[in-house]
């Protein structure tokens, strides 16, 4: 059965992303928000991006096929780093999730926990290390004002409160891969975080929830994606596949098929401006 991506003006509606104060934007990635008249039975896939996400149910949601995670409204959910895409169903015809995306090594400055314990997990966050109290979370979702400032004045309270060190080592490693578009030498990496390899790879993976090869793979494949979306011609993945470090394009198929569950035909020539951070399917 031929599975068709849909990335249109529907999508666009229901999904929207929203920048972080400046006091949050060195922990933060963006707030995002997925809103909108669905069909019961529609399928979206979510590729990884490196990062943790804490999602909100402040409307209907829809069951994580992958994890067998049923998500209920007036809850909260973290998702700790994937390395491959989460798969989720919806079954109502209407949903509102709210999500906190961090950056690598950002969820430190809230909860000191090692993120390679929580590696391809998706946990009801009553059964997490409490960022979010279940009181927090009511008023979220019963409050007329925007939740998103409230998520967003809560996290800056708890930055001013933990007053927390960042690890720069890390973060400085993780920029050099995204600088690099993910084609970078392991050990060129241990050697400018000033750490030895080992100590290096350890240390990496409890902050960011990834091996450093891991994490390089999934920036290595969106850059695939924006190459992918700027290309117009299906002989024209040969180049794609060289320009974003892959060996051949057979390569580049089963990396975008395993990290987005679609093969790269689909993203080419998509334009540039739209998003891919959620893929709609329908049968």
């Amino acid at each position: 059965m031929f599975l068709r991506i849909r990335v249109d003006n529907y999508l666009c509606y229901m999904y929207k992303e929203y920048s972080p104060c400046s006091v949050l934007a060195p922990f933060i990635y963006h707030f995002w928000e997925y809103k909108g008249e669905t069909r019961s039975g529609l399928k979206f896939n979510i590729p990884p991006h490196g990062c943790s996400d804490f999602v909100f149910i402040v409307g209907n949601a829809a069951d994580c096929i992958r994890d067998s995670l049923i998500m209920k409204p007036y809850h909260s959910y973290f998702f700790g780093p994937m390395n491959t895409f989460t798969e989720l169903v919806a079954h109502t015809n209407f949903i509102h999730i709210i999500g906190v995306r961090f950056r690598p090594c950002g969820l430190f400055q809230f909860i000191e926990i090692p993120l390679n314990e929580l590696a391809n997990q998706g946990i009801d966050s009553q059964e997490f290390p409490v960022l979010f109290s279940q009181s927090f979370i009511y008023q979220l979702c019963e409050s007329n004002q925007n939740p998103i400032d409230i998520i967003e004045h809560e996290l800056v309270r708890q930055v001013y409160k933990n007053n927390m060190d960042t690890e720069k080592q890390i973060s400085y490693a993780v920029s050099l891969i995204s600088r690099q578009k993910g084609i970078v030498s392991i050990k060129e990496l241990a050697t400018e975080a000033c750490l030895c390899l080992r100590q290096f790879e350890r240390k990496f993976k409890f902050y960011t929830g990834y091996s450093p090869k891991e994490y390089s793979r999934i920036i290595k494949f969106w850059n695939a994606i924006h190459l992918l979306k700027s290309n117009t011609s299906f002989d024209n993945l040969l180049s794609v596949a060289i320009q974003a470090g892959y060996y051949d394009t057979p390569h580049l198929y089963r990396e975008v098929k395993r990290l987005s569950g679609n093969t790269p035909n689909a993203f080419l020539s998509l334009p540039t401006n739209e998003k891919v951070e959620v893929l709609h399917f329908e049968l």
